[in-house]
Parts: structure tokens; C-alpha cells; sequence
């Protein structure tokens, strides 16, 4: 994994790897009624990562909403997927996601 300062994070997983994604819990020992909820998207194109857009019907990969618990979500990176919801990679292609942060100050992408 590296992350760029341009692009963010870059990733170069081969078909049959995972990537676990954490929704942390609040930290209840220095709570504070803010609470910033996650929510990533798998974009089709780098112009719609670079703009922070989504088009179409939205393709959600996780929504972190539940502020009091650690949830976790991992992505298979597979050609085909069992699961009718399920998402599908194809080998020596490029993919893009991106994240909406939503809390007390609005809405940052």
C-alpha cells in the first residue's frame, strides 16, 4: 500500500486478496456529542475520484453508522462473486473509492 498526497491511497491487490476495512467505535472516554459517519463508494472512473462524485446509482461498499460498536468489512478482490450483492473485479483494471464523511460540520468528501 502507498499513499500519495495526489491520489490518496494506492493499492495493487492481485485477484484473491482481501482488504479489511474498520468502522472504529466512538471512544467513549473522551466522547464528544460529534459523531462522523462514513460512508464509501466504488466509482467507475478516476475523473469521478478526482471530482469526489458519484454518478448514477450510488455503488455503496460500506456505510459506517453505528457509532458504538467496531464493525468490519472486507472486500474479496474476485472475478466473480457467490453473493447476488457481491462486488466483481476484473485482473489488470482500476478501480476507485471514494468516502463522504458526514458529522457535526456538514458533509466532507
Amino acid at each position: 500500500m502507498k499513499f500519495r498526497d495526489d491520489k490518496g491511497y494506492v493499492l495493487y491487490p492481485q485477484i484473491g486478496d482481501r482488504l479489511d476495512l474498520i468502522c472504529p467505535p466512538l471512544d467513549t472516554a473522551r466522547s464528544t456529542p460529534e459523531y462522523e459517519f462514513y460512508k464509501l463508494y466504488l466509482v467507475s472512473s478516476r475523473e469521478q475520484a478526482d471530482r469526489c462524485e458519484v454518478m448514477g446509482a450510488p455503488n455503496i461498499v460500506l456505510t459506517c453508522d453505528e457509532p458504538t460498536r467496531e464493525r468490519r468489512f472486507t472486500i474479496k478482490f474476485q472475478e466473480f462473486s457467490p453473493n447476488l450483492w457481491g462486488h466483481e473485479f476484473k485482473s489488470m483494471h482500476d478501480y476507485y473509492i471514494i468516502g463522504e464523511i458526514k458529522g457535526f460540520h456538514g458533509v466532507v468528501c
